[in-house]
């Protein structure tokens, strides 16, 4: 979910006029063990094995790619704002501008089953513009692809081939689903309503053709392409002679409050259309939930992430006193180049080390005995 410098016009408008802008962990959970299923969970056991992960490949978006994690902000309960950071903090080689952490969950995972991990996620990526095709960006390519038009046999990525993976990670949906894109559009609808020349839109009565388009008539091309994708991992594998791997979705965790709560993270916003987007992020949840269970290969599953920011009962979302997903409040008048910043949205380090206490219970139930080989590591 990429956020640009676009926002800026609108969003110091609205704050102006409305005069309201202003560590070490483990895998256990607010008391759950790494292991054990996460309250909430709907991975099932859908296969017998008696062997464990080894080579464990990521595809997926800035979720997956770790965004926001490298620039350094803190928060301030204080304040209960965003603090420090460096929008030009470096990212690692060898595509840079995916903005690819260490602290993605999907190395956790990889750590926590002592498998090697190769990291194909970017932040931006689509099903068209990442996963089958190289990712561009202004006219620039940030990486070639992660998978490749497996139908067409066109940019395939030998790298993928090279890791042979047993398990495959996938988080993918929020950019296809152009998420950002309808956050500043509602963001700028507020503006023109706080005039008195739009409706005001992004609520449940008026959800305005952004998200009509953008959103509602995408899903089924979204639900396609996680099937799609499903498919091509298996005919892949079969096509190279190895065994198809198991495959974990995921859905996405929450950080809008549902009840429109106001706090600087959510001051952008009117506090209907953040309870209208928290029920969009739901409704995708249940999109993803209901399309993966719907493949029925017993090689693929999902693992349900929506709750990852509030584990058991302890909430961890915006407006609570420590956010695991990077707020709006990063943006700021007094510094215009925060604009430039796509950590809004985006899991903290606890909030990625939370996503992957709730996938490991996933990849478990794909690989039964997987527990004789996993570690417990800490970071």
């Amino acid at each position: 979910m990429r956020r640009g410098f676009a926002l800026v016009t609108a969003v110091s408008l609205l704050c102006a006029l409305a005069g309201a802008c202003g560590g070490t962990t483990d895998l256990t959970v607010a008391g759950e063990a790494p292991g054990d299923p996460p309250v909430g969970s709907t991975a099932t056991s859908v296969l017998d094995s008696t062997d464990n992960p080894t080579s464990i490949v990521q595809l997926g978006d800035s979720i997956a790619s770790g965004e926001g994690t490298l620039y350094g902000y803190t928060y301030d309960q204080s304040t209960r704002t965003w603090t420090g950071g460096n929008i030009d903090a470096p990212w690692p080689p060898p595509y840079p501008e995916c903005h690819d952490s260490p602290d993605a969950y999907g190395n956790v995972v990889a750590s926590y089953f002592n498998a090697t991990f190769t990291q194909f996620a970017c932040s931006g990526a689509t099903f068209a513009n990442g996963i089958t095709s190289a990712q561009m960006s202004d006219g620039s390519q940030m990486r070639p692809a992660q998978f490749g038009d497996w139908a067409n046999q066109s940019e395939i990525n030998a790298a993928y081939d090279a890791a042979d993976p047993d398990l495959v990670l996938v988080t993918l949906g929020a950019d296809d689903l152009q998420f950002s894109i309808i956050v500043e559009d509602c963001i700028e609808n507020g503006y023109w309503y706080y005039f008195g020349t739009e409706d005001l839109q992004c609520v449940a009565g008026n959800p305005g053709a952004t998200i009509d388009s953008d959103f509602f008539d995408f899903l089924p091309t979204l639900r396609a392409n996680y099937a799609t994708l499903a498919s091509w991992i298996n005919e892949r594998a079969v096509a190279n002679g190895r065994p198809a791997p198991k495959v974990v979705f995921t859905n996405y965790a929450n950080p809008l409050p549902a009840d429109g709560a106001k706090c600087p993270d959510t001051s952008w916003l009117y506090p209907e259309q953040t309870t209208y987007l928290s029920s969009l992020v739901t409704e995708v949840n249940e999109v993803i939930e209901s399309t993966i269970e719907g493949l029925g290969l017993p090689n693929v599953t999902l693992a349900d992430i929506s709750a990852a920011y509030t584990p058991q009962g302890v909430s961890h979302i915006w407006c609570s006193d420590d956010p695991w997903a990077y707020g709006l409040s990063i943006y700021s008048l007094t510094s215009p180049f925060s604009f430039y910043s796509l950590a809004p949205f985006h899991p903290t380090p606890a909030g990625q080390d939370s996503i992957a206490a709730h996938v490991i219970p996933a990849v478990r139930q794909l690989f039964p005995d997987a527990d004789a080989f996993a570690g417990r590591p800490t970071r």
